[in-house]
Order: structure tokens, then C-alpha cells, then sequence
């Protein structure tokens, strides 16, 4: 599948749905405020769009209520704006599995496959929770980000659309067409916090031991 232009397919879907004249559901995995600026902004034109909170990844929990709270701000705000209707989900129940099947991180790099497994772990919560409430749509933001592969994301998901098929799964390459740099312009301008790390254990201390090194 790294052959694949999923902009181009994402381009097509929406085609599809315009086409249709239809406003579906879509359910939208958001690992964190900045990410979600972009893809959100462009969604919620064709969609109505539910925004998932699924990451039981990020450490330590002040962190992980900090960029919640931030995910918040940005929805409220961006949303009244815009006159635009949006429903957030959170899922707070997988903390400890998290913590014992996939910390671990300590023998890995960033972008390896533990941080693959992160992804499947989260994106499979967050698609398995659209097939059960019958969304019509699955996508994620982490598409976006230039440290997160969009053809390993498209791959994971693309097999949970069989494991899921009622929901079917939108392709997206957000970071083309400028999206990083749109979704930062946006974070700035809804003064949204912007993290220097991931998210896990292991991320925050790799971030710590660059901050030292340029020190």
C-alpha cells in the first residue's frame, strides 16, 4: 500500500459524498489539539463529525488532562465560531492495559514498532467504538503529522475497515497540501497548547534527554 496516493483517495471520497447529497457521521480519532485543527477543519464540511479522545498513551496524567483540555478549548471555540456542531467522546478504561502490554518503548525508537503497535492499539479502540454506535465513517488525525506515517496509519486502518466493515474508513493524507502548516496557524490562533512530545513514557524521557543535549 506505500504506493498509494491517499490524498488523492480521500479527494475521491469526499467527490463521492458531495456527489451523493448526503451529510454522513463520521467518527474522528484525535490524538491531540494541534493535530486536530486541520483535519477537523476540512471534515466538518462534509461530515458531522463526532471527535474521539482515545489515548491512554499520553504520560503522566497531568498531561494527558492538559491536552484533553485543550482539545476541548479547541472544539468549543472553533466550532461557536464557525456555527458548527460537534460531540467529543473519551475513553479513560484502558490505562493500566496500556501500560502493561505496550510501555515498551525502552528498546525502541521513535516511529519503530512499538510505536506501531501503539497506533494499532488506539486506532482498533477508537474504530471498534464507530462500528458499535453504527458511524457511518472512521478516519484518525495523526495523518497529519510529519513524525507520523500516514501509509503505516492507512494500512492498520484499512484492515480494521474488514474487522469493522459496517464503518467504512476514510483515507487521508492530511499533512499534504499544507495541512502541518495550516494546523499550526490554526493551534496559534486558538492559543492551543502545543506539546514537544508524543505522548508515552518513553517519548517524555527522550524529550527530556534532547533538551539536555542542546543545553
Amino acid at each position: 500500500m506505500n504506493n498509494i496516493d491517499y490524498n488523492k483517495k480521500f479527494n475521491e471520497m469526499i467527490e463521492e459524498i458531495q456527489k451523493s447529497n448526503i451529510r454522513p457521521s463520521l467518527f474522528l480519532h484525535a490524538c491531540c489539539s494541534p493535530c486536530l485543527t486541520y483535519p477537523f477543519s476540512i471534515l466538518a464540511k462534509y461530515f458531522d463529525v463526532t471527535v474521539g479522545f482515545f489515548n491512554p498513551n499520553i504520560y503522566p496524567k497531568e498531561e494527558y488532562d492538559k491536552r484533553l483540555e485543550n482539545v476541548k478549548k479547541f472544539l468549543n471555540n472553533y466550532c461557536k465560531d464557525n456555527n458548527i456542531k460537534f460531540n467529543l467522546i473519551v475513553n479513560e478504561e484502558d490505562f493500566e492495559k496500556y501500560n502493561k502490554d505496550l510501555l515498551i518503548r525502552k528498546d525502541d525508537f521513535e516511529g519503530g514498532m512499538a510505536c506501531l503497535k501503539c497506533h494499532q492499539y488506539r486506532l482498533e479502540l477508537a474504530y471498534k467504538y464507530a462500528y458499535e454506535h453504527k458511524f457511518d465513517f472512521f478516519t484518525t488525525v495523526m495523518t497529519v503529522s510529519c513524525l507520523k506515517p500516514s501509509a503505516e496509519l492507512n494500512k492498520i486502518a484499512f484492515d480494521l475497515e474488514k474487522k469493522y466493515p459496517t464503518t467504512k474508513y476514510l483515507y487521508s493524507d492530511f499533512k499534504k497540501n499544507n495541512g502541518q502548516l495550516i494546523g499550526i496557524k490554526l493551534a496559534k490562533e486558538f492559543d492551543i497548547y502545543r506539546q514537544n512530545y508524543c505522548g508515552c513514557k518513553f517519548s517524555l524521557l527522550e524529550r527530556d534527554k534532547r533538551l539536555i543535549n542542546r543545553k
